[in-house]
């Protein structure tokens, strides 16, 4: 094999695993991403959420309540993918493993007084600071949907 045809060969593999991380959260630009429901801005990244479809681009949302909003117009949910940036370390985390709170006292980008932990017991002392209840599962928050009820 020529240097030539191993270094595109190379690059060829390097640029295969690029693609495999669109299987992860997507980036967001603070205060250069678009919420793809409202269209704000996203500012603050704690609130931030996402969801991808499969075969499709992720869509990002800068408050929960934008990502329950859209997610009603969708059909199938069970191979989506959800994202859910902690409120405590703005760090995503997969949709399975959040727990979120929902409060009229939490302030919001949108109002939707949505907020996801990745612990449990911070989303209970989260609840309890922001006289809010706990939402224990993705499928209860669809449920409850965008006005929390």
């Amino acid at each position: 094999m020529t240097p030539l045809i191993r270094i595109l060969t190379m690059l060829a593999m390097i640029a295969g695993g690029a693609c495999g991380a669109s299987d992860g959260p997507p980036r967001i630009e603070v205060d250069r991403t678009s919420c793809a429901h409202c269209g704000m801005l996203i500012s603050e990244r704690g609130f931030a959420a996402a969801y991808r479809s499969p075969g499709s681009n992720a869509r990002v949302f800068d408050d929960i309540a934008c990502l329950l909003e859209e997610v009603a117009t969708e059909g199938d949910r069970s191979d989506m993918r959800f994202w859910f940036h902690d409120v405590a370390s703005s760090e995503w985390i997969e949709g399975a493993g959040a727990v979120f709170v929902h409060s009229a006292r939490l302030r919001t980008p949108m109002a939707g007084g949505f907020v996801a932990y990745s612990d449990a017991a911070a989303a209970e002392r989260g609840a309890v600071e922001h006289q809010g209840r706990v939402i224990r599962s993705l499928g209860e928050l669809f449920t409850e949907g965008p006005d929390g009820r």
